[in-house]
């Protein structure tokens, strides 16, 4: 069922446009606005509080799924909540507009709708390699997640890095915590991505990268993408040419994407995951 799950999300997700119920940040946000109204979520809050308030949402759900117990339902809201958890439109449709504004020539605009898509103006990845950092975000992480520890995995990792985000804006003492939680968690997936870079993109060139980072536990995740996404696809771009690394890139994501999917229908064809 893992699989069939994965290929009717991605395949709906492609297929039907996706309003902003069905994005898995607009519940999210609205468990945060709660927690905010009730006054859970202060500057002082505690890192096990904070623990308890990403992990509780996933939680609830399995458990009701398990009191439940009716297998139509169990399946139609797992499917949803994996549907909502892959992908994002607005970020597809603002990277479209950015290739739109480069092709026009237009740099102001497009630095806007790189800023808009998340990137600093200190930041040392390029615009392609944070791209990659996005896709992992909205396609690899909760598919592997999905994979690994099913539907609580899903809901607990976008709580968790919708929860560190919040945290970081606004000065919770406690953000460390999440933001060494996040680092453990990504630690895994981020390699398996990376390893699918390399059998997706030029093996040799990517290898020796992969190989440095495999047992490296203080790198960000960020870097570990960028620098072996970077290895496994060659980037040849003029001067003033802004389009063909981020374009080469994102093809490069959507590959590894496909090859995640293989993987999980390898395994489950060999009896590993059901």
């Amino acid at each position: 069922m893992t699989l069939i799950y994965l290929l009717l999300a991605l395949f709906a997700e492609r297929m039907l446009s996706k309003p902003d119920h069905c994005h898995s940040n607009f519940y999210i946000d609205k468990y945060i606005d709660w927690l905010n109204k009730k006054s859970y979520l202060t500057q002082s809050v505690s890192s096990s509080v904070l623990s308890l308030m990403w992990l509780l949402p996933g939680l609830l759900l399995v458990a009701a799924l398990t009191l439940v117990n009716v297998s139509i339902i169990d399946f139609a809201v797992t499917l949803f909540v994996l549907y909502m958890a892959i992908g994002c439109p607005e970020l597809r449709n603002t990277y479209k507009c950015y290739l739109q504004a480069a092709n026009q020539g237009d740099i102001d605009t497009c630095n806007i709708y790189t800023q808009q898509l998340g990137l600093g103006q200190l930041e040392p990845r390029t615009f392609g390699q944070h791209l990659i950092w996005l896709n992992y975000q909205r396609y690899a992480a909760p598919m592997i997640m999905f994979v690994v520890f099913g539907l609580f995995g899903v809901v607990a990792y976008g709580c968790l890095r919708t929860l560190h985000g919040y945290s970081q804006a606004n000065n919770i003492h406690a953000q460390s915590s999440l933001a060494k939680v996040l680092h453990v968690l990504d630690w895994l997936p981020i390699r398996i991505t990376a390893f699918g870079f390399l059998l997706v993109g030029h093996f040799s060139n990517a290898l020796p990268k992969w190989v440095g980072f495999l047992f490296d536990t203080s790198t960000h995740a960020k870097l570990v993408l960028a620098e072996v996404a970077v290895a496994a696809e060659d980037v040849t771009s003029q001067d003033g040419d802004i389009t063909t690394e981020p374009t080469t890139l994102v093809q490069l994501a959507k590959r590894n994407v496909l090859f995640i999917v293989a993987i999980v229908a390898v395994l489950t064809l060999s009896g590993v995951i059901t």
